[in-house]
């Protein structure tokens, strides 16, 4: 084989295991959402309805129509970060949901690269609900941390 396929290859790879991983943190930080929310369904409605100055109403119309209650959070997000009216967040969910929340980020007009974009890859929304972010963000920062640990070593 010649050098270019090798470095090709191995560079699809890469990305490939770099996709995957951060897909694996949303998931992971979806996951702890729900059984969080779960554990006092009330408590956590209410926290959303502060956290994002939003109706009663209007939460019950999110929690009919997704089918997990992380799901209602991750909207909600996607609305204050792209500055979108929820309903049209909910439209694209409905239509794009099977896409994966990257894909309906990039509807959104989150651009792949920003801040925003990489924060819902990771996983790393910092919703203030409770101590699920607490969590994420110091696992976050031990990460970053120890990166920097490892330049410092390296220099």
């Amino acid at each position: 084989m010649n050098k270019p396929i090798i470095h090709t290859v191995f560079c699809c790879l890469l990305l490939i295991v770099w996709i995957g991983t951060a897909h694996a943190d949303l998931d992971l930080y979806i996951e702890k959402l729900n059984v969080s929310a779960r554990a006092d369904l009330g408590n956590y409605k209410a926290k959303l309805g502060v956290r994002f100055e939003i109706s009663n109403s209007q939460l019950e119309i999110l929690f009919k129509s997704v089918e997990t209650p992380a799901e209602v959070a991750v909207l909600l997000w996607l609305g204050e970060e792209s500055r979108t009216p929820i309903d049209s967040v909910l439209n694209v969910y409905r239509h794009h949901k099977t896409d994966g929340w990257g894909s309906m980020a990039k509807r959104l007009g989150i651009k792949p690269g920003s801040p925003a974009f990489h924060a819902l890859k990771r996983g790393n929304l910092n919703l203030a609900l409770n101590h699920i972010d607490q969590n994420q963000n110091s696992n976050a920062k031990s990460k970053k941390k120890k990166k920097n640990i490892s330049k410092q070593k390296h220099s």
